[in-house]
């Protein structure tokens, strides 16, 4: 289990750990261990916003670091599968075409436009942010992760190889129930933590599971990696702007 671990840690972030034995036992509950990377970025988060208030640093400089963050820790992983995936879905094109533009390595105008559109509602969200709403803003890197994995085991897959496939094929069938069950933790920890927003951004994450299951299946086929990518993204943005929008409107 700890190769597992180990194996999720150097999979899914940059965040430094001992090499691991890759082998196909190690990978059968590689995918488990999703949500522990997400919970260490969130944590990663709490110290650097604690850090960025006590030395009063102002909502511009510490939205955007709070911005970047998840992003440098995380190695870009799942914003490539993001931007590939803005490419795809503005290709208007067959299935199939869709299915080479994820595999394409080169950057199109909409993934582009996409990132931009992407980190400037981003950087909106962790400006607005403020103390009481941290620690479900946290914990929504855990829940990203957790859906998201529960997602690549249970959906339908678009192709049969793939770097999504190699990950989920050893997957242990109790996998999907204990995703679901760290789903329900994290929501009821962030219910617990700030009920009316924490609720709002609950909602937002089950609305954004929704849309990506419909989009994977009627625009691709079935979900890959990249699009796993693009839902752990979305999923992120959506949950955090809901929670911080309406705390901002519980505020006034």
């Amino acid at each position: 289990m700890l190769n597992s671990l180990l194996m999720a840690f150097s999979l899914y972030s940059r965040i430094p750990v001992p090499a691991a034995q890759w082998n196909e036992k190690s990978m059968r509950y590689c995918i488990c261990f999703l949500p522990a990377v997400g919970a260490v970025i969130g944590l990663a988060q709490a110290v650097l916003f604690s850090g960025l208030t006590r030395f009063a640093f102002g909502p511009v400089f510490r939205g955007a670091l709070l911005c970047v963050c998840p992003v440098l820790l995380s190695g870009g992983i799942h914003v490539d599968g993001f931007l590939d995936t803005c490419d795809a879905i503005h290709s208007y094109g067959s299935r199939e075409k869709r299915l080479e533009i994820l595999k394409d390595p080169h950057v199109g105008a909409f993934a582009v436009v996409g990132g931009i559109v992407y980190f400037a509602l981003s950087f909106a969200v962790w400006s607005e942010a403020q103390e009481r709403e941290i620690p479900a803003l946290c914990l929504v890197f855990l829940l990203s992760r957790a859906m998201s994995a529960f997602a690549a085991v249970v959906f339908p897959k678009a192709k049969k190889d793939g770097m999504l496939v190699e990950e989920t094929n050893p997957a242990v069938k109790g996998t999907a129930a204990a995703m679901a069950a760290v789903t329900a933790a994290a929501g009821a920890a962030m219910l617990w933590l700030d009920p009316f927003p924490a609720a709002a951004g609950l909602v937002a994450a089950l609305l954004t599971l929704g849309y990506y299951r419909h989009l994977a299946i009627s625009a691709f086929g079935g979900t890959t990696g990249d699009l796993s990518g693009w839902f752990t993204q979305m999923c992120e943005l959506t949950a955090a702007a809901a929670i911080v929008v309406t705390a901002v409107i519980l505020r006034t």
